[in-house]
């Protein structure tokens, strides 16, 4: 994140495209500009007069635009040279943009409070620039809308720089200032670029559900402006915080949608293509992990379910053993007394279905079955019976048990 602030603040400094009716410098041939700068001797410097050294300033600028992505040790020195002559003529709008690039090179460097410095400078620049209902040309007059766009600059920037030190209200309360501007005109890339910025602050300090708004508004204004890549960047963003928030469907929706353009524009968006790349991996990584633990959470339940109906079983059948352990008991008791004759014997429901069942020649383990019994009772039950009727067999039992009208 913090390299992705670092890009889109040199953005901000540089480039605001049409919207702040910023020209292109890095196209000039500034070898030959360089060559034309070092003609100049210190003497001719000193007794070159206004006009003149308007000329340079703006020669100046470009120099310092043109080597800022190829040397930076040229650029800062040209920048310094715009900030001395414009300090001289007293030039503020010059002044700024001096020590706005200066500043921006410090920052490079992770010179946070030097950079910082310089950025103060050039909001008190800013502040003398002499306005007028429109810009004149001159750089002796600028219009609120120049004002405000370099106003707006420096408070995207400072934004940035602040978010990169860890002075996360700070940076939200210039990033809010930096907004109203670029509201007020119209600028709608510009938000975009902005409100992408405090998504990603706000993302890095855990606040999750701002970051949320924040990304969605780089979205809205980024359609606006109809700008691909911003959308693409404002998709990316969506997708990051999807992930952080452990929505996988919604990070993978957007980053989808973020590598569709990205692969189409992979040798100028790299670095933005790998990022979203990596986060589409994470999601990828986070959803085969949801998917076995899912899996693992599921056998656990089935395997719970299982012994949950075993020990069941295994209950319902101790509790049907130990209701037939009591019968056989309290048979057994009554069983120890004297020895009833035939006419005192008084044959129990139990005791007279197993006889019926007898009769009709079932086998123990039929009677068993029928009578959801254990074949071990059914054993004692005939045991029983035979004891009672002075049998010895199932066909005597039987034979007994009719003549005795029980059958």
């Amino acid at each position: 994140m913090r390299r992705s602030l670092f890009l889109i603040s040199f953005i901000i400094c540089f480039s605001m495209t049409a919207e702040a009716d910023y020209v292109d410098h890095r196209g000039h041939n500034v070898d030959s500009l360089e060559t034309v700068m070092a003609r100049w001797t210190a003497k001719e410097f000193d007794e070159a007069g206004e006009e003149q050294m308007e000329k340079v300033a703006m020669d100046l600028e470009e120099l310092m635009y043109g080597f800022n992505q190829t040397n930076g040790v040229k650029s800062e020195y040209y920048a310094r040279m715009l900030l001395k002559f414009s300090r001289r003529f007293g030039w503020p709008h010059h002044e700024q943009v001096a020590a706005k690039g200066i500043g921006q090179h410090f920052w490079a460097k992770e010179q946070y409070d030097s950079a910082a410095f310089y950025y103060g400078m050039a909001m008190k620049a800013i502040e003398k620039m002499p306005i007028s209902e429109i810009s004149d040309g001159t750089g002796n007059r600028y219009s609120q809308k120049d004002i405000d766009n370099a106003l707006s600059q420096m408070y995207g920037t400072l934004g940035n720089l602040y978010s990169m030190m860890d002075s996360v209200s700070v940076a939200m309360d210039y990033y809010e200032k930096a907004g109203v501007l670029f509201k007020k005109h119209g600028w709608n890339n510009s938000c975009s670029v902005l409100y992408y910025n405090m998504g990603e602050t706000m993302r890095e300090d855990g606040q999750l559900i701002k970051a949320e708004k924040y990304y969605m508004e780089s979205l809205e204004y980024s359609l606006l402006a109809q700008d691909s890549l911003a959308i693409a960047t404002s998709y990316k963003g969506l997708g990051s915080l999807y992930l952080n928030m452990h929505k996988t469907s919604k990070a993978m929706r957007y980053l989808n949608d973020a590598n569709i353009y990205f692969a189409d524009h992979e040798d100028e968006e790299l670095q933005s293509r790998m990022e979203s790349l990596d986060y589409t991996s994470q999601v990828l990584t986070l959803q085969k992990k949801r998917l076995w633990i899912t899996i693992s959470l599921l056998l656990a339940l089935i395997l719970m379910a299982m012994t949950t109906y075993y020990i069941s079983v295994k209950l319902r059948q101790t509790a049907k053993e130990n209701k037939e352990l009591v019968e056989v008991l309290e048979g057994t008791m009554e069983g120890m007394g004297p020895a009833p004759t035939k006419k005192d014997i008084r044959l129990k429901p139990k005791e007279k279905e197993i006889l019926d069942l007898i009769a009709k020649g079932y086998t123990n383990t039929q009677i068993a079955e029928a009578m959801n019994l254990s074949p071990e009772t059914i054993k004692w039950y005939k045991k029983k019976l035979f004891t009672m009727l002075d049998a010895s067999n199932s066909a005597e039992l039987v034979t007994i048990a009719k003549n005795e009208g029980w059958l």
